[in-house]
């Protein structure tokens, strides 16, 4: 299966280009708005984390090209904090490229795709296990358990959501935080987990699903 990576050849080898990663920008009940990470991972369908986009009113996805696409959320879990979002086709997201969703095994080698303001970043990372990670929602009201990954990435404010990807350029996991004690020690939700999420959504119509209502992640 083809997946959506570009590798530009303009003045020698660049760095790995993915068109089925993507920048979020949310708008509404935060006192400013807030930038993630998403990965097209399904037909129309983004991945990213339920911190960025809990409650805000309006979500647009900026994809490599420039192009600016609105989105609405289909699904979310403050739980696993995972957020699903659709892109209508006649918007364009019918050219994007879905990425392929794989597992990651520790002590890999694996890259880490974020923005810096517009423009896709391709860092080289590690996987240096697999963990289940106890913490809270997103609201941190209840103790929850994810099943996680420990990443060894340099991950700034913005990068949440962003693809851990293997050397099959499968995504394996959704960067949710990084440690404020361990340089570069960072953590991520296993893709596995969206699959519910996933499932339930592909017998419904994604253009009127609505999500059961959740409050501002503040």
């Amino acid at each position: 299966m083809m997946i959506g990576i570009f590798i530009y050849a303009l003045g020698g080898r660049q760095p790995e280009k993915f068109e089925s990663v993507v920048l979020i920008n949310s708008i509404g009940c935060k006192s400013a708005p807030t930038q993630t990470v998403g990965t097209v991972v399904a037909k129309n369908i983004v991945l990213t984390v339920a911190h960025g986009v809990a409650g805000q009113a309006a979500n647009s996805i900026t994809t490599i090209d420039g192009s600016v696409i609105q989105a609405k959320i289909v699904a979310i879990d403050t739980e696993l904090d995972l957020a699903l979002l659709y892109i209508g086709a006649d918007k364009g997201g019918e050219s994007l490229m879905p990425i392929v969703l794989g597992s990651a095994k520790a002590n890999s080698k694996a890259k880490f795709i974020s923005f810096t303001d517009d423009e896709q970043v391709t860092q080289t990372a590690k996987v240096i296990r697999r963990l289940r990670i106890n913490t809270q929602d997103i609201y941190l009201k209840e103790k929850v358990s994810r099943p996680g990954l420990e990443i060894d990435a340099y991950v700034v404010v913005g990068n949440s959501g962003g693809p851990i990807i293997n050397d099959k350029n499968e995504i394996v996991g959704i960067v949710w935080a990084t440690s404020r004690s361990i340089q570069n020690r960072s953590w991520a939700t296993r893709v596995e987990a969206a699959n519910d999420m996933l499932n339930l959504l592909s017998m419904s119509n994604p253009e009127s699903t609505t999500p059961e209502v959740v409050a501002c992640s503040r």
